[in-house]
């Protein structure tokens, strides 16, 4: 189970950028978070591909979302034929989760499955991830629960740090330019995401965005930019792995449902131990 607690956490956390020696820092007073869209509903399909050492998974993940409420989704094997593995449903206090290959359920207070899995977990970093937003907010100059901030130009991204123990998280953006400052106030789109422990210098999560698409028309100016593919990225001192995502269809209407069941052939569990 801990494996599709993993996915659905990558679903939530490209090689690392080379460092550059004489890093240009920058005021925060003069930055804020780039402009979070005006969208309420998005229902997406990705094609996924899972790399995990000399393994790879083909799968597929239908997603709906409604803003700073819910996010839903349903992951399929694609073995010839679509296979669904799992499904679950977030709301802003609880993640449920079915296995259904093992006939399983979870409820898990999204508060638990974040310290569980050592990195930030809920409606918002999730939703965050799909449209292109960092995971937290690392751009704000006010500090959050006395973490600590700072802002550099780095081999030509703009580098803004957080340190919120346990961890050290870095969002980059590619360089502002006199026209993504128009849209952005300073920013452009969100490209590079990198989750560290400094106590665990080997463990490393790292997300990239790419293929930014204008997709303003279609969704009635819900979005301006969407990203078409994600790489996520994990490592660890035994092993790493990378997963894929594709989207291929997308809508911005109001989503009518969230299905989510469990009937009785389904054991209810709790997480295991590390």
């Amino acid at each position: 189970m801990k494996y599709f607690l993993a996915l659905f956490a990558l679903l939530s956390a490209a090689a690392a950028q080379a460092q550059d020696n004489n890093p240009q820092y920058i005021s925060l007073a003069n930055n804020q978070l780039p402009q979070s869209n005006n969208w309420t509903y998005f229902t997406g399909r990705y094609d996924v591909t899972v790399n995990t050492g000399d393994q790879q998974i083909p799968a597929t993940l239908n997603l709906r979302m409604k803003r700073d409420s819910i996010v839903w989704f349903s992951i399929s094997a694609n073995m010839g034929i679509q296979i669904q593995v799992a499904k679950g449903i977030m709301l802003r206090d609880t993640l449920h989760l079915a296995d259904i290959y093992h006939k399983e359920y979870y409820a898990i207070p999204v508060a638990e499955a974040s310290q569980y899995l050592s990195i930030p977990l809920g409606v918002q970093h999730l939703q965050h991830l799909f449209v292109g937003q960092p995971l937290v907010d690392t751009c704000s100059p006010q500090p959050i629960n006395n973490s600590n901030y700072s802002v550099k130009l780095l081999n030509q991204l703009m580098c803004y740090t957080t340190v919120a123990q346990p961890l050290v998280i870095e969002s980059k953006f590619a360089q502002p330019t006199a026209e993504t400052k128009k849209e952005y106030d300073g920013f452009s789109q969100l490209r590079f995401t990198e989750i560290t422990t400094p106590n665990k210098p080997k463990d490393k999560v790292v997300l990239e965005h790419s293929q930014w698409l204008d997709v303003s028309k279609e969704s009635a100016s819900a979005f301006s930019f969407l990203p078409m593919a994600m790489k996520i990225t994990t490592t660890n001192a035994q092993q790493s792995a990378q997963v894929d995502f594709t989207l291929t269809t997308a809508r911005y209407d109001v989503i009518p449902s969230y299905p989510f069941k469990i009937d009785d052939s389904y054991k209810r569990q709790t997480l295991p131990l590390k």
